[in-house]
């Protein structure tokens, strides 16, 4: 399993299908308006975890469509087609030669239109892992952005907002620069109560 695929199994709410959290930043504070890479543009990922996962590859911006009648940007790695709802920047599928491998209903909530540090929501939808015949519904994570700060990876050293996610059975934390509009770096660890077992996952530009 790729590492974007074990990541969007981290995710979100406490009613299916509805996200809540604060709407305006307090005075003060600098909010950033997120967007998608441009399409065609590609960048390099690292991806290693527990599971003996250690390869680097492409990914490619596809640009919009649509999916399940709603608005949707794609993102490909040469083998999988990732799948995100416009309205919301969330994940909502992974396909593969056109046929889903993994998809939140209506998504997974880990995204946001607009970032400020002290921002936080939570979000619950449907996951299905349709390789294993499984579900799982009111699936809640608790999100939060930690911090807008400076973050290393193998390709340089970007300003990014830290972005932390949680529920009783996994965690994620990514790192959204806003300058390239990708993340350039995420981390997913499940526990050992996880459906799937323990495991950790990283990858970073």
């Amino acid at each position: 399993m790729r590492a974007w695929s074990c990541v969007v199994i981290a995710a979100v709410l406490l009613v299916a299908g509805c996200a809540t959290g604060a709407v305006e930043p307090p005075a003060g504070t600098s909010k950033v308006a997120t967007k998608f890479p441009a399409q065609g543009t590609k960048w390099r990922t690292h991806a290693a975890g527990t599971d003996g996962l250690d390869t680097t590859y492409t990914l490619t911006a596809l640009g919009d469509d649509t999916y399940e009648g709603k608005p949707v940007f794609r993102v490909s790695d040469g083998v999988d087609v990732f799948v995100f709802d416009k309205a919301s920047h969330s994940w909502m599928a992974t396909l593969r030669n056109g046929q889903e491998r993994f998809s939140a209903s209506p998504h997974d909530g880990s995204g946001s239109t607009e970032l400020w540090v002290g921002k936080s929501w939570m979000a619950s939808y449907t996951y299905y892992d349709r390789e294993r015949g499984r579900s799982f519904s009111n699936v809640t994570y608790w999100w939060k952005v930690a911090a807008y700060a400076d973050v290393t990876v193998p390709a340089g050293t970007y300003k990014a907002f830290k972005i932390e996610g949680s529920n009783p059975f996994s965690e994620v934390v990514y790192w959204y620069a806003p300058d390239l509009w990708v993340t350039v770096r995420r981390v997913y660890e499940r526990n050992a109560g996880h459906y799937l077992g323990y495991g950790k996952f990283t990858t970073e530009l």
